[in-house]
């Protein structure tokens, strides 16, 4: 069978099996145990492993690709395709590749490829050019060069191959065919004759002795590594054996970021399967480097159904609520809230009580830092690079199914009240409501929040007795910050300032601000007062919230409703030398409030794990006891709500239109703009992310979010990002809107246009 027709041995299905109690070293021998839930199937993930076979091995035009070439983003990669058993990936004028390593020592670099359009590649490593390698006619060839370790770093290193001419294939500027990569010791040439670990050729079933598992098979010496956060009370569970005269060994180490490696299990290697489990709880909630080693000995080493195991918790019985009611307030960070950052000074009592009973995300990340592609994720369940509404001018297709339109499908009265201009029928989201008003858009219309709730509690109460789903979108955090005298002086009770900061003004003055060069300069006076309007209106805010919660008690409503408190994005007050919002990928614009309140549904407590804006759609859909949208990025929360876990890594991804990619994994953020350089991050000891950390100081962490941000870029079905074999999944163009004068004066007054 050609490798091209073996990418379905993958074996995506997560397995379940039988473990067995821990021994004195930690691994335990076959017997019975206990049943483990799979959270990370590490025989799925085998295209995110990096495999080391005589050297490392990148196999391009496979699911192995996108780990080391940002999914293919800004990286020069084109179409994929294969030749016979060969499969290859298209390059330009130039591709990038970025691989880890263990140390800065000498380096020789094989590549296969065919050339196309050009007769040389340039290789440059980290920076620092390499001489020349030049091809001979256009059939499929070995070239290589060395890289002296000067030029090599231990961790993270990019390799720029730039290449000269192009040739036109299939409508793509195309220089070479590149199979495959291959990076090993030493200033010489390997050699060996490798058999490449092709992608098809080392997963599937093994049989050893007479039982047959799905396993990940390779010749010795070789290792895999993998780069994962371990779950609370996570469980390494596996079998392991080798194939013909055995005698080899099987080794397996863990090595934290920050700590050191420990191995963790050794075993000679016979022809029957060894049956295993490991204790991997003490690296609980920490991003681990796991490695896979055999060597030694005659046959292959065949590592049996490989995955992370939890307890399982029994899934409790919800009866399905009757309403669900979600509160997004526009640009309110969480760092303001008492609920997430203590030392805020903002007052919100309401939202303060709100939280005590309810299931509080401490980690929750948008999808966006501004409010259509925010938003539209949020009512879609889809990332805003497959919604498509991610410009000001872009109309969200009619092909995307909000979640209005899913429940109204399924029963549910739907209103959708909404104070952003961007948020309204011009851009599409009028799908799916059976009652719809844009605050912005209709003439005469309040948008202040106390007029906003009051609706939605009148709308609500005359619904009292349906099914119902309750969207309100209110924009009182956003400019032009205008509280009442009242809540201001909470914050600045100064009579006599006499600066430049206007309530009304606001938009007009932070768009200047953040203009470069700037047109306005705030003095210290000045930013107290802006301050103290945007503090105002939260505790505005929080008020009038209080008093449509209220109605919802007093009309019986509240105890059988999910209601959720969201945000779409946050605002900066020059935390990183800018002001508001749409321009940058920092937290104080992505890290938002997240709550969930269900009485009897959801048990009130403070959850760790990173999560993205993306799960409100499926939360709530579940909570109503509805089927969930088909396709969508978005998973549900109920199992972290009940204090389990999801299957798959817990990170969440974020971007800022094309120039801006942002991947958030246990306490780590990694940005990567357009050019490819980059940025890693520690929020837990830096939430302000005043520290740029270096890369290759951090190896283990950046590897973990480059390998994830690779695939969740890469992927074309983001339903299901990290299988390796990918299907079409939603991806939908947006059109685009011509903005007549009234939108653009109705947007401008928000701070969004010149």
């Amino acid at each position: 069978m050609k490798r091209w027709a073996k990418l379905f041995l993958a074996a995506m299905v997560a397995v379940q099996w039988v473990g067995c109690d821990d021994d004195e070293g930690g691994a335990a021998e076959g017997g019975a145990g206990g049943a483990f839930d799979t959270q990370l199937d590490l025989l799925a993930m085998a295209h995110l492993a990096d495999i080391d076979r005589q050297g490392l091995y990148i196999d391009f035009g496979t699911p192995a690709q996108n780990k080391y070439t940002v999914g293919d983003w800004n990286a020069g990669w084109g179409g994929r395709g294969h030749d016979g058993d060969r499969t290859f990936a298209n390059a330009g004028r130039r591709g990038r590749i970025f691989f880890h390593l263990d140390e800065a020592s000498p380096r020789y670099v094989t590549l296969q490829l065919r050339p196309r359009g050009t007769r040389a590649v340039s290789p440059y490593i980290n920076g620092e050019a390499i001489q020349s390698v030049f091809f001979e006619g256009e059939s499929w060839q070995t070239v290589g060069f060395a890289i002296p370790a000067e030029h090599l770093q231990a961790g993270d290193n990019q390799l720029l191959l730039s290449f000269g001419g192009v040739t036109n294939i299939g409508g793509e500027d195309v220089s070479v065919q590149l199979a495959s990569v291959r990076v090993t010791e030493g200033s010489a040439a390997p050699s060996d004759e490798l058999l490449p670990p092709d992608w098809g050729t080392y997963t599937g079933a093994a049989m050893m002795g007479e039982v047959e598992k799905n396993a990940i098979t390779l010749g010795t010496p070789a290792s895999l590594r993998y780069y994962v956060e371990v779950p609370e009370a996570g469980k390494l569970l596996f079998a392991v054996a080798q194939e013909g005269a055995a005698g080899g060994t099987a080794r397996i180490t863990i090595e934290p970021e920050g700590g050191s490696a420990r191995q963790i299990f050794e075993r000679s290697l016979t022809g029957e399967w060894h049956e295993a489990q490991v204790d991997i709880s003490d690296y609980a909630g920490k991003v681990v480097r796991l490695t896979l080693e055999g060597t030694g000995g005659e046959g292959r080493v065949a590592w049996g159904e490989p995955r992370i195991g939890v307890a399982p918790r029994a899934e409790p019985e919800i009866e399905p609520a009757q309403n669900v009611v979600v509160v997004l307030v526009d640009t309110l960070r969480a760092s303001k809230l008492k609920v997430f950052n203590p030392s805020s000074r903002v007052r919100t009592p309401v939202l303060d009580e709100l939280a005590e009973d309810s299931a509080v995300f401490a980690r929750a990340q948008s999808t966006e830092n501004w409010t259509k592609p925010a938003v539209g994720a949020i009512l879609t369940g889809l990332h805003p690079m497959d919604h498509g509404a991610r410009t000001q001018g872009a109309v969200l297709s009619d092909e995307a199914t909000m979640i209005s339109e899913h429940f109204e499908r399924n029963g549910f009265a739907t209103a959708g009240l909404i104070a952003n201009g961007y948020i309204s029928d011009r851009f599409g989201f009028d799908q799916g409501w059976d009652h719809y008003k844009n605050y912005i858009r209709e003439a005469g219309a309040s948008s202040e929040a106390e007029d906003v709730f009051r609706e939605a509690g009148d709308w609500a109460v005359a619904h009292k007795d349906e099914r119902f789903f309750l969207y309100v979108h209110t924009i009182d955090p956003h400019v032009p910050y205008d509280p009442e005298q009242e809540f201001v002086s909470m914050y600045d009770s100064r009579s006599d300032y006499d600066g430049q900061v206007r309530p009304r003004m606001t938009g007009e003055l932070l768009h200047d601000a953040k203009r470069n060069p700037p047109r306005v300069t705030f003095t210290p006076s000045d930013v107290q007062r802006l301050q103290a309007l945007h503090d105002g209106e939260i505790t505005q805010h929080d008020r009038h919230m209080g008093s449509f919660i209220q109605r919802l008690k007093d009309n019986g409503l509240w105890e059988n409703t999910v209601f959720v408190f969201v945000a779409d994005h946050g605002e900066e007050f020059d935390e990183h030398g800018s002001w508001g919002h749409g321009h940058s990928v920092y937290q104080e614009l992505l890290h938002v409030p997240f709550l969930v309140h269900a009485p009897g549904s959801v048990p009130a407590g403070r959850i760790g794990t990173t999560v993205s804006t993306l799960d409100l759609a499926p939360t709530v859909l579940e909570l109503a006891g509805l089927p969930p949208m088909g396709d969508i990025a978005g998973r549900s929360l109920l199992p972290l709500i009940h204090g389990g876990t999801r299957s798959g890594p817990e990170v969440a991804m974020s971007e800022f239109l094309d120039e801006r990619r942002v991947m958030v994994g246990g306490p780590w953020k990694l940005i990567i703009r357009g050019n490819l350089t980059s940025s890693l991050f520690d929020l837990e000891r830096d939430p302000g992310e005043q520290t740029q950390l270096d890369l290759v100081s951090h190896p283990i962490a950046a590897r973990y979010l480059r390998i994830m941000q690779g695939q969740f870029l890469g992927a074309t079905d983001r339903s299901h990002w990290m299988d390796a074999t990918q299907r079409r999944g939603q991806r939908h163009t947006a059109g685009d809107v011509q903005m007549d004068d009234e939108l653009q004066q109705q947007l401008r007054e928000l701070g969004y246009l010149n």
